[in-house]
């Protein structure tokens, strides 16, 4: 039986949401929206990949995934030889104008054909050493292993409006107040306040993604003053929301299938 290629690219399109329940591959694995959302998660956190950004999944990491709305894109699995220096988990990329141009020269190569395969290796090779050189952070919502404080965590990133203090949780998951800040920070690396900011920014993206306006937006996820959300969102982002999802990755079209 002949070996399996080192690289192998597939384009798709799903016109309703997708929800993939804890698998994992033995390759490495890139993927890229042209269109909608993608939210990948595992026991130890969240990723968020809007268009415009690449995801990267670890070979035998296990994870789950879930989109949201159309989704357009593309995918590929990579030999585990080549995918040194990039990160064991999960992680989300933003894409630099170079990586925007090889991933146009890669799909452009076809999905199926083998005529290209070696020129698809190099492209691949190229882009692999531009992410592992990218310092971008990634859009990454670490969430803590205890299990009070997992519940807690999960509450907030799914409705980070939520008003309630540190100390109304502490009294809820029957936690001391200090206990609860100094794990929370050993668990997520952030403190309450950090992460809770990182979780109303995350579903901020998820939400624009979607075609939410900035208003509406920075009300869902708990901001009282729109100013302050577009303020907020440039700091950590570099930024305005308006902007954010302005350069979009240059995909081809692909046949819509049903989900």
């Amino acid at each position: 039986m002949a070996a399996e290629a080192p690289v192998r690219l597939w384009i798709n399109a799903y016109e309703a949401p997708r929800v993939t329940g804890y698998h994992a591959h033995e390759t490495g694995q890139l993927f890229a929206l042209r269109e909608g959302l993608q939210v990948i998660e595992t026991p130890s956190g969240r990723w968020v990949q809007p268009p415009g950004w690449i995801g990267w999944i670890a070979p035998r990491c296990a994870h789950a995934a879930q989109s949201f709305g159309a989704t357009a894109g593309w995918h590929l699995h990579i030999d585990p030889s080549m995918s040194a220096g990039l990160p064991d988990g999960p992680h989300v990329f933003a894409a630099t104008p170079l990586m925007q141009l090889l991933v146009d020269r890669l799909t452009s190569l076809g999905a199926s054909s083998t005529v290209f395969e070696e020129r698809r290796v190099r492209l691949v090779a190229v882009l692999l050493d531009e992410l592992v050189a990218s310092a971008r952070p990634s859009l990454h919502l670490p969430m803590p292993q205890d299990k009070r404080l997992a519940v807690m965590a999960t509450a907030l990133a799914n409705d980070p409006a939520m008003p309630d203090t540190i100390d109304q949780w502490a009294d809820r998951i029957g936690m001391a107040r200090r206990t609860l800040t100094r794990r929370f920070i050993v668990e997520t690396g952030l403190s309450f306040a950090q992460w809770r900011q990182q979780s109303r920014l995350l579903k901020a993206i998820e939400l624009l993604s979607l075609g939410e306006s900035v208003t509406a937006v920075a009300l869902t996820v708990g901001y009282s003053s729109v100013s302050a959300f577009i303020e907020t969102f440039r700091r950590n982002f570099g930024c305005t929301p308006a902007r954010f999802f302005e350069e979009g990755m240059a995909l081809p079209q692909a046949k819509k299938k049903p989900a």
